[in-house]
């Protein structure tokens, strides 16, 4: 493994668990039934996979995946996402979802992913499901930021990427750190529809991110 495989391979087990944001996401899946399979796109171990049982086809990609087939499930392929002629070859055919999860910051070409997964794969009218940090967050309280970090995100950055590739916005959710019941519940209760805008102080209310339901158009 080069150095950076490395880091991510000592760092990742310290998000594989089923935190408030991959429930909502596993939630807004299940509640599809067009959805039979999906792509999982920062996949880690495959968390989501275990949220969504084995009843949907499931690929992961991940710079911890695995870097050649095998049995075991979930499976999860090697991608290092910042090559984007390797993250393109794997896109092989369509999925009915797509998730961007949690992996937006650490890229450096962020929009060049989001538009191979938008426009290669995922199917027509298929979901399509991006997170972002929501960085005034980090920036007014005293939380440190991921040292792996190189993007800074406001939802106007993610909204524009979503219009540019043809994905239709349907739901905004603000979201809080932790799988604590009650921030799925605060989410759903404050989720923007359509193309409604949060207001610019939700920071203040300790949201640190955001999750983007949209389809393909």
């Amino acid at each position: 493994m080069n150095q950076k495989e490395t880091y991510w391979h000592d760092e990742a087990p310290k998000y594989h668990w089923a935190h408030s944001r991959l429930k909502l996401i596993a939630e807004t899946i299940r509640g599809d039934a067009s959805v039979t399979s999906v792509l999982d796109v920062g996949a880690g171990s495959g968390t989501l996979a275990h949220l969504l049982g084995r009843g949907v086809r499931y690929l992961g990609l991940d710079i911890t995946g695995r870097k050649e087939p095998v049995d075991a499930w979930p499976p999860i392929r090697f991608c290092d996402f910042d090559d984007a002629e390797s993250f393109s070859s794997l896109l092989d055919q369509p999925f009915d979802a797509v998730v961007i999860s949690g992996v937006l910051e650490y890229l450096q070409d962020w929009r060049g992913i989001l538009r191979l997964a938008a426009t290669k794969a995922v199917k027509p009218n298929g979901l399509f499901l991006v997170s972002a940090i929501y960085d005034p967050f980090y920036a007014t309280f005293p939380m440190k930021r991921h040292p792996a970090w190189i993007n800074r995100f406001v939802p106007a950055d993610i909204r524009a990427a979503l219009a540019e590739n043809n994905l239709r916005l349907d739901a905004t959710y603000p979201m809080w750190a932790g799988g604590y019941p009650w921030t799925a519940s605060l989410s759903r209760a404050l989720a923007g529809r359509g193309n409604s805008v949060h207001p610019r102080w939700m920071h203040w209310l300790g949201v640190n991110q955001f999750l983007f339901v949209c389809h393909r158009n």
